[in-house]
C-alpha cells in the first residue's frame, strides 16, 4: 500500500514539475498518505517504541492533511480561490480530538471516521467545479475513487455499530483489515488516475481549442500561408489557394517546385534550406510564382522553421507584390528612361558608360561613344507640328536600336539628340575606329531614308519627310577620361560634322579633335 502510494506520488511529482504545476498539491497529498499509512502500521511493527494511541493519532492526522491537500489540488485545477474554512476545519477538529481523546481509541475511531467521510464528501462536491465535457471521464474516475473511500468509512462505522467487528479488531490482521487495505489502495489509485486523466483531457481540450483558433486565424489571414516539408506543400490556407488560382483544399501534396517560376527556383530552394537549418527566420525576399489564373506574379516570401507532425518543416508567408513591383518598375522607368521613345535617358547612359569603361579596362578593349543630332528637325515641327516631330523621334529611336548589337546602348538626351554607346570594338584603337565608323555610317544611312509619318491613324494625314543626322564619335578605353568629358568630346565632334556640311561623322582624337570622316 505504502509502496504503491509512494510510486504514484513520485510519478505525479515528476509530471507536475515538467508539465502540470497544478498537480503539485496532489503529489504532496499522496506523500502524506504514505506517511499516514506508515504511522498506522508502526505500532504493529514496533509495539515497544510506538504506542497504539500515538500511531492512530499521527497516522490519521497525516491522512486528514492529505485530504486537505487533495481539496487544494481540486480548487487549483478549477482555477478558483479555496474555501479555507471548509478545508482547514477538519484539520482543526482532528487536532482538538487528538489532544482531548488521545487515550480513547473508541472515541477517536468515531470522530476520525466521520471527519474522513465529511472530507471526502466535500471533495466529491468540489468535483462539480472541475466537471466539463472535456474532463468528464477523469471526473468520473476520481468521483468513483472518492465514493469508494467514503463507502469504506461508512462500512467500517456500520460494522462497529452493529457489533459485527470491534475497533480493536480493525487494527489486527484479519479479513476486515485486508478489505480496508485493498479498498484504500484501489481508491488511492482511482484518485491518482482520475486527476491525471482530468489533467490530460484538459490539456488536450486546450490544445484542440488553440489549434482551432490558430486554424481560424490562418484561414482568415490576408496572406498566403503554406507549410513545406521536404519539397512538398503539406498545408495551404484558403488565401494561398486563392492567390495561386487553385481550387480549395487541393494544394496539399503539390511539389513546391511546380508553383515557383523556373528562374527563381534556385533562390527559393536555397532559402528554404537556410530556414530548415535555422538560419533564415528573418529572411524576406521576392520571387515569382506560377499561378493558374493570372500567369506569373511576384510574391514576397518570409517564414520560419517549425516541426510538423514530428518532422522539420518551414512555415511560409506569401504576399502578392505584383502591383508594387509594377509601380516600382514604372517609377524606375521614369527615372532612367525617356518617356517618348522608352530609350535610356542621360542618367542611365552615364551608368552604362561607367560600366563600359570598367569592362574595357578589365578586358583591354576599346569602346566608342556616338553623339547624333538630327539635321533640320525644327523645320518638321514648324511645318507639321510637334505631333509629327514626336512620331519622327520614335522612328529614329527604332532605326538606331535596329542598327546596333544587344550589348550596345541607344539613349536619348532630349530634343533631337541621341547617343549610342558601342562596346567591345577591338583590342587596338585602329580596330575600334574602323568598327565604330562602320556602325555609325550604317546608322546615318538608315536615318537618311524617307520617313512616312501617319498622324491620328488616318492614312490621308501621312507626312513624308527626309531627314539626315550629324554624328560625333569619340573612342575610349578604361577610365582615362571621365564619362561627362567623353560626352562633351562627342558633342563637340558632332557640331564639327554639322559645320562640315551635315550627314557625316567626325571623330574626336587627341591629335585632331574634330577630324571629319566622309560618309
Amino acid at each position: 500500500m505504502m509502496l504503491t502510494s509512494a510510486v504514484m506520488a513520485v510519478s505525479i511529482a515528476i509530471v507536475a514539475r515538467k508539465k502540470h504545476p497544478d498537480l503539485q498539491a496532489w503529489a504532496w497529498a499522496l506523500s502524506l498518505q504514505v506517511v499516514g499509512y506508515a504511522f498506522l502500521v508502526m505500532h504493529a511493527a514496533f509495539p515497544e517504541t510506538m504506542p497504539e494511541d500515538l500511531s492512530v493519532v499521527l497516522g490519521n492526522s497525516a491522512l486528514c492533511a492529505a485530504l486537505t491537500l487533495y481539496g487544494h489540488g481540486l480548487y487549483r485545477f478549477a482555477d478558483q480561490p479555496p474555501n479555507r474554512l471548509a478545508l482547514y476545519l477538519p484539520m482543526a477538529l482532528m487536532l482538538v480530538v487528538n489532544v482531548v481523546w488521545r487515550n480513547d481509541l473508541h472515541g477517536l475511531f468515531w470522530v476520525h471516521s466521520w471527519l474522513f467521510t465529511g472530507q471526502v464528501g466535500f471533495l466529491l462536491a468540489l468535483l462539480r467545479h472541475c466537471h466539463t465535457p472535456a474532463t468528464e471521464r477523469g471526473v468520473l474516475i476520481l468521483g468513483l475513487g472518492g465514493a469508494l473511500f467514503m463507502l469504506l468509512m461508512l462500512g467500517r462505522l456500520a460494522a462497529v455499530f452493529t457489533g459485527w467487528t470491534s475497533i480493536a479488531a480493525l487494527n489486527e490482521s484479519n479479513a476486515m483489515q485486508a478489505i480496508t487495505l485493498l479498498v484504500s489502495l484501489t481508491s488511492t489509485m482511482m484518485l491518482s488516475v482520475g486527476i491525471l486523466t482530468m489533467t490530460q483531457q484538459r490539456a488536450e481540450a486546450q490544445l484542440a481549442t488553440s489549434e482551432r483558433h490558430y486554424r481560424q486565424l490562418v484561414d482568415a489571414a490576408t496572406d498566403g500561408i503554406c507549410i513545406v516539408q521536404g519539397s512538398t506543400i503539406r498545408y495551404a490556407n484558403p488565401r494561398m489557394h486563392q492567390l495561386l488560382g487553385y481550387r480549395p483544399d487541393t494544394m496539399a501534396g503539390t511539389p513546391i517546385q511546380s508553383v515557383v517560376n523556373t528562374e527563381d527556383w534556385p533562390l527559393v530552394q536555397h532559402n528554404h534550406q537556410q530556414r530548415l537549418a535555422g538560419q533564415g527566420d528573418d529572411l524576406k525576399y521576392p520571387a515569382r510564382m506560377n499561378t493558374l489564373h493570372a500567369g506569373v506574379r511576384w510574391f514576397e516570401i518570409s517564414g520560419v522553421r517549425i516541426e510538423w507532425q514530428g518532422h522539420v518543416a518551414t512555415l511560409n508567408f506569401l504576399t502578392d507584390i505584383t502591383e508594387r513591383r509594377n509601380q516600382e518598375d514604372t517609377i524606375k522607368g521614369l527615372a532612367y528612361h525617356d518617356t517618348l521613345t522608352q530609350l535610356p535617358n542621360r542618367r542611365l547612359l552615364l551608368e552604362r558608360l561607367g560600366q563600359a569603361q570598367s569592362s574595357s579596362l578589365r578586358n583591354s578593349t576599346w569602346a566608342g561613344l556616338v553623339f547624333l543630332d538630327l539635321d533640320r528637325f525644327k523645320i518638321l515641327n514648324d511645318t507639321h507640328g510637334h505631333r509629327a516631330g514626336d512620331l519622327l523621334l520614335v522612328e529614329v529611336a527604332r532605326r538606331l536600336v535596329a542598327g546596333v548589337r544587344g550589348i550596345d546602348t541607344v539613349a536619348r538626351l532630349g530634343g533631337d539628340e541621341f547617343v549610342v554607346l558601342l562596346c567591345d570594338l577591338g583590342n587596338t584603337r585602329e580596330q575600334a575606329r574602323e568598327a565604330a565608323r562602320h556602325v555609325t555610317q550604317k546608322m546615318l544611312n538608315a536615318l537618311a531614308q524617307p520617313y512616312h509619318l501617319i498622324q491620328d491613324e488616318d492614312p490621308r494625314t501621312v507626312v513624308e519627310h527626309r531627314c539626315t543626322a550629324s554624328a560625333g564619335l569619340v573612342l575610349f578605353t578604361g577610365h582615362t577620361t571621365a564619362a561627362e568629358a567623353l560626352l562633351e568630346q562627342a558633342d563637340a565632334a558632332m557640331y564639327t560634322a554639322k559645320k562640315a556640311g551635315r550627314n557625316q561623322v567626325c571623330v574626336h582624337t587627341p591629335d585632331a579633335p574634330n577630324a571629319p570622316v566622309a560618309h
